[in-house]
């Protein structure tokens, strides 16, 4: 059933499946998981053990469960922060039509919540410590630092602080995949933290590009910022800076010239999107500044972890 024939009297699960696949689709953001996982995971196994084979187990099965439940909550916080603005400027979304509600969420995100606390506790005290740091920084989000209206008038501040939880979620996954705690991790793997902070960053500006037909009264954007070239122009600069970061984890843990050639040639095909978006600048291409930013986040994190795995070797234990 197409999301725009449903109604608040429509089965609340077509309902909720139409709200997830606007806002949180399950495919993608599985895919993003585990790629994301993945690298942090295998690059935590190798710089402790860089000669034994790294491995997936239910360990990593449960860190991979804990984080893409997070990823959920933090959408449902977004959802109560946002949701004002929100019914002004997006009313076609399902939330804002009603067909789920800000009670609903609620129940979903504390269930996520609840799922994420288990698995962690599970995993032991070192997992645990990682994700109530990292969740206690998303409660100062949803509320916003307290300091609502001097962050909504820095977009740029608001974002940065906001996606400050990457480098507290690459730690988590260390402490899900070693079992230390996060302030045991190696130099290198803080590093590789940061790595995660400039992806995000460089997804979103590049979700925020619109061509000029699609800017909105009361409505921030990267180009409204930057200029209709300047955001696109800062997309690049960002993913030298994170190319860069993790061109040295590489060198650090020994990769091949196969991984750094992979990346420039990453590098290469996102300029693609923007090229085209500069030299035909409309809806279309603007979007496919946002789609490529979204592959460049996936195959990043896919690069590091195939080429640690193919060196090291993969085990699964279950």
């Amino acid at each position: 059933m197409k999301a725009a024939r449903l109604g608040p009297e429509s089965p609340f699960r077509a309902r909720l499946r139409a709200y997830l696949e606007e806002r949180f689709p399950l495919l993608a953001n599985g895919v993003l998981i585990v790629s994301y996982y993945s690298s942090n995971q295998f690059l935590a196994k190798a710089l402790a053990e860089p000669e034994a084979p790294v491995v997936y187990d239910l360990h990593s099965l449960s860190g991979a469960v804990t984080l893409l439940c997070f990823f959920f909550h933090l959408r449902v916080f977004d959802e109560h922060k946002d949701y004002a603005d929100d019914c002004r400027h997006y009313p076609e979304r399902a939330l804002q039509r009603g067909l789920v509600t800000l009670r609903h969420l609620r129940v979903l995100g504390a269930g996520a919540i609840a799922i994420e606390l288990l698995l962690s506790a599970l995993r032991g005290t070192a997992a645990f410590a990682a994700w109530a740091f990292a969740f206690s920084f998303s409660l100062l989000m949803l509320k916003e630092f307290f300091l609502r209206e001097r962050l909504r008038r820095s977009f740029l501040i608001y974002a940065a602080t906001h996606m400050l939880i990457m480098p507290l979620l690459a730690l988590m996954v260390y402490s899900f995949a070693t079992g230390r705690f996060p302030w045991q991790a190696p130099g290198w793997f803080w590093v590789y933290s940061l790595v995660g902070f400039f992806v995000t960053a460089n997804w979103e500006v590049s979700r925020k590009i619109r061509a000029p037909e699609q800017e909105i009264d009361g409505v921030d954007s990267y180009t409204k910022v930057f200029g209709l070239y300047g955001a696109a122009y800062l997309v690049l600069g960002i993913r030298v800076v994170d190319t860069l970061m993790v061109a040295l984890v590489g060198h650090r843990v020994g990769l091949g010239p196969l991984f750094y050639g992979a990346l420039v040639a990453l590098y290469l095909v996102c300029l693609i999107g923007f090229i085209h978006y500069r030299l035909d600048t409309n809806a279309r291409t603007a979007r496919r500044m946002e789609t490529y930013a979204g592959m460049y986040i996936i195959a990043f994190d896919l690069l590091l972890a195939a080429e640690i795995a193919r060196r090291q070797g993969v085990e699964v234990r279950w």
